[in-house]
């Protein structure tokens, strides 16, 4: 690393001693620092020749030449000679109090520092070296922050003497320590490089030991605790961005040890352990421990869970420091768009479970809002855990209501997952509304939710059909678009009545009995309660919802005793072709059973599309045909057998629809009672 970092050789140079070099660097004009230097003449006025004579000679210096000088005193400290030691010490007091060195000469300066500390024995020249480094963190703690950085990005032993010295005052202790915690924050350099030059990231991965060093000093607690909320965070981050480093970041660090890979984060987890204890949080510390939470942060593959347990034994912090950090985290993740959103929502979604909510849940009730339409991978499902958490407390539900509309949109975009959660919460929130409000909600909710049913996730399937047959109850008033709703659910939900999860197909029955009583549909009930679930799929095909004078669905529960309903024969193909798209998806299912019943109800409605839409049913059959191939026995036979009844030469009898379906009765029958159809 020090042939990238090393400053570079000096171009132009004058003689200022026997054996000693001057730089004549480019560099701004210094602004005297009158505070230091009125303390300074006192403790440096030294009666002798030497000291005399460079006093007077650092009038003639420029500002450009006092880099030369002041390198070549560190330089001489090594030089056993007692005169000589504090000749040097007494230049370098005087420059570093004198002169306001920018940033590149900063660079050299903490450099020959560094390289030469190791051989300085005198005392007198070890504190003169203490006092520069002081000094340089006070007066530009950037580049001397970044310089010793650079300098050594393990933080060697010589490296904690100087970060050591740079803090021994609380003036610069906290300069330092916000420079670190801006470096830490700084992670946005996206090019690999093996110099830390130009790679933010580099900086970002060392700034972590030194700040468990400084950390572990009694006279940086106060510091620390002005500023903890910000470190907290900067150092959680710093775990979930390290866990992301490519192979060649991290062999900057250990080129010769590459089994060390983990290190980083180790030095993380050490500086976050001491920042808790800083602040008198030693019994969380413990708490993390036992449930393997400090464990857990090491890994990339569970580092998210080791962040919750962490920030969930932030129950004990003050609630003032509580809602600093949550507003923190709130305006990061409304400006910053980086890989801190996932690690920043995880933070604040267990603060909120232990934090009694003010004013902070308005402005979180927003950003919720925002990152519900997240693309980033599981921000979704987070969002809806956090806000189910909020409906589940009292005080806090009814705020989350605002949240409904942005819920209900994402509901069929979202993934399986996501839905699962969002599920429940919907439930939830539905139950907190009322009147005409609810209403409302529940008529818009229920025309998303039969897209639902047919979902991968039985989980899923199980919530929305539960929560569909409650909607028809909390719609007030006869709601013809309701009526619509509930009428396309009927298919989907027979369909179900064969799902492989029994309590599925236990809700699918209990939610088209329910259907059917809300429409007042007597014979489907009927069909339902008994579960007759061949003659179902023929009731719909042959019927059409047909209101008679009657009074229709009405507002509340559906009725214990459906009313009669006229059937009659479907005359219109607009509810044959509705049922016929909707059984088509069914056909690729992964269960078996639904396969089966989709190939059966497709050959029902192809067989009355015939006579009106023959290109329709050669259509179907060139969709049946597709299932020849299908892995399971069961579903090809009845496939081929159904193309071969909806091919063959109809009779001319006012019976055929019932021959049709009779016929496909004994022939599904018979597949069911042969060993493939076992």
């Amino acid at each position: 690393m020090a042939k990238h970092n090393s400053p570079p050789a000096d171009r132009h140079c004058v003689r200022f001693s026997p054996g000693t070099r001057l730089c004549d660097q480019d560099a701004e004009q210094p602004q005297g620092w009158q505070s230091r230097r009125a303390r300074l003449s006192l403790r440096l006025s030294e009666d002798s020749n030497s000291n005399r004579m460079f006093m007077i000679f650092m009038k003639y210096l420029q500002p450009s030449e006092r880099l030369g000088v002041f390198l070549a005193a560190v330089q001489s400290m090594r030089a056993p000679s007692p005169h000589s030691t504090e000749l040097a010490a007494h230049m370098v007091d005087v420059l570093a109090a004198e002169t306001d060195f920018h940033s590149g000469q900063v660079l050299h300066i903490v450099w020959a520092i560094y390289r030469s500390l190791p051989s300085v024995r005198a005392a007198l020249a070890l504190q003169s070296l203490d006092r520069a480094l002081l000094l340089l963190a006070s007066k530009c703690p950037r580049e001397t922050v970044a310089s010793l950085l650079q300098c050594s990005l393990t933080c060697t032993s010589v490296a904690v003497t100087m970060w050591r010295a740079m803090v021994s005052e609380p003036p610069a202790t906290e300069r330092v320590l916000r420079e670190l915690l801006r470096i830490l924050m700084n992670q946005s350099g996206c090019k690999t490089s093996t110099s830390t030059k130009d790679h933010p990231r580099i900086l970002a991965l060392a700034a972590a030991r030194p700040l468990h060093e400084i950390l572990l000093l009694p006279t940086s607690r106060g510091e620390a605790k002005a500023i903890f909320p910000q470190l907290f965070l900067a150092l959680l981050f710093q775990v979930s961005f390290t866990t992301e480093l490519k192979l060649q970041e991290v062999q900057v660090f250990w080129e010769k040890h590459r089994q060390d890979l983990l290190t980083p984060v180790r030095s993380t987890v050490q500086a976050l352990k001491a920042l808790l204890r800083s602040v008198g949080l030693g019994s969380p510390v413990l708490a993390i421990e036992a449930q393997g939470g400090w464990a857990a942060l090491l890994s990339a593959e569970s580092h998210l869970w080791g962040v919750q347990v962490v920030a969930r034994e932030m129950k004990e912090l003050p609630r003032s420091l509580r809602a600093t950090i949550i507003h923190q985290l709130v305006e990061l993740l409304r400006t910053e768009a980086s890989s801190w959103q996932t690690v920043a929502m995880v933070i604040l979604s267990k603060l909120l479970e232990c934090t009694e909510l003010g004013d902070e849940l308005d402005c979180v009730a927003s950003l919720f809002a925002s990152y519900l339409r997240s693309p980033c991978l599981g921000m979704q499902s987070l969002v809806l855990r956090a806000i189910l958490g909020l409906t589940e407390r009292p005080a806090t539900a009814r705020q989350t209501l605002v949240l409904l509309p942005s819920i209900t949109e994402q509901l069929q975009a979202a993934d399986s997952d996501t839905r699962a959660v969002a599920l429940p919460v919907l439930s939830t929130m539905l139950r907190l509304l009322e009147g005409r409000t609810l209403s409302l909600a529940a008529l818009e909710l229920a025309g998303k939710l039969p897209a639902l049913f047919g979902d991968d996730s039985s989980t899923v399937r199980l919530l929305s059909i539960r929560l569909f047959l409650d909607t028809l109850g909390f719609v007030e008033g006869s709601q013809e678009k309701l009526q619509q709703v509930a009428h396309r659910s009927l298919l989907p939900l027979s369909l179900h009545l064969h799902d492989q999860d029994e309590s599925v197909a236990e809700a699918s029955r209990e939610a088209l009995l329910g259907v059917a009583r809300f429409l007042r549909w007597r014979q489907l009930a009927h069909l339902a309660e008994t579960l007759q679930s061949w003659k179902i799929g023929e009731c719909l095909v042959r019927t059409v919802l047909h209101p008679g004078p009657g009074p229709g669905p009405g507002p509340g529960p559906p009725c214990a005793e459906p009313a009669p309903f006229p059937l009659q024969l479907a005359r219109r193909s607009s509810a044959a072709e509705e049922y016929l798209a909707q059984s088509l998806p069914y056909l690729q299912s992964l269960q078996e059973p639904l396969r089966r019943e989709a190939v059966r109800f497709t050959g029902l409605v192809g067989r009355h599309l015939l006579d009106q839409h023959q290109s329709k049913s050669q259509d179907i059959c060139q969709v049946l045909r597709g299932l020849a191939n299908d892995p399971c026995e069961s579903v090809s036979s009845l496939a081929i057998q159904t193309v071969l009844i909806l091919q063959a030469p109809r009779p001319r009898s006012r019976f055929s629809f019932r021959q049709l379906c009779s016929r496909l009765q004994k022939a599904w029958r018979r597949r069911r009672s042969s060993p493939a159809g076992s």
